[in-house]
């Protein structure tokens, strides 16, 4: 699940590491394999469709992060959760619907998977470690915190993701007021896990339709 407003999509300093918004639901929609897992995250950080010598398997599912990203911003209960918040925040509000979803996400993770999520990330960094040679520059540097730090799990607690909103604000030099939008969290929660569970079902048909394609 995307979900950073374009052009970019940076990470941020969780207070013990950086923390991207969007490997959990990536790696959720990706074929359980290191290649497809590597894929799934490398979309944010490799530019341009030239992909040289890189594995099908991975190929596959960086253009797969791509086509989510672009179904994530159009779909909508993604726009649905945008209006719920307040107007103030403008374009942020993209950003705060992509933290509350992979927060919603690691909460909920036993609805929509069998493996426990502790084991399912235990499962992912040993792929990744095994493939490193494949992920660009940035990824493979955030690889042992990321292991160390256990992103994958600690997306569940709220202070997580208070930090997380603190600390974006700050990489994009205070332009918007993220770390105030916590409060948003809480003002709209049932709503937005409505959305958010409205969204996993479309998503997860469509990602079934690209692969019955």
């Amino acid at each position: 699940m995307p979900i950073w407003p374009r052009p970019c999509k940076p990470t941020v300093d969780a207070g013990n590491g950086s923390l991207s918004m969007n490997y959990l639901a990536h790696l959720y929609f990706s074929d359980p394999r290191p290649l497809a897992w590597a894929g799934s995250l490398m979309g944010d950080f490799f530019k341009g469709s030239r992909f040289g010598e890189l594995p099908d398997d991975l190929i596959v599912h960086l253009r797969l992060h791509r086509r989510l990203d672009t179904f994530t911003l159009d779909s909508p209960p993604f726009q649905a959760s945008r209006r719920r918040l307040c107007p103030s925040f403008g374009h942020g509000r993209s950003i705060l619907v992509d933290v509350f979803y992979d927060h919603f996400l690691a909460c909920q993770w036993h609805h929509y998977a069998d493996q426990p999520l502790p084991e399912f990330a235990h499962d992912v960094y040993c792929g990744l470690r095994a493939c490193r040679s494949y992920l660009p520059h940035r990824l493979r540097e955030q690889l042992p915190r990321m292991i160390t730090n256990d992103w994958l799990t600690s997306y569940r607690q709220e202070e997580v993701v208070e930090r997380v909103l603190i600390r974006l604000e700050q990489r994009l030099n205070h332009r918007i007021p993220l770390a105030r939008g916590y409060e948003q969290l809480h003002r709209h929660r049932e709503a937005l896990e409505q959305d958010f569970t409205d969204f996993m079902a479309a998503a997860t048909d469509y990602v079934e339709s690209i692969r019955g394609s």
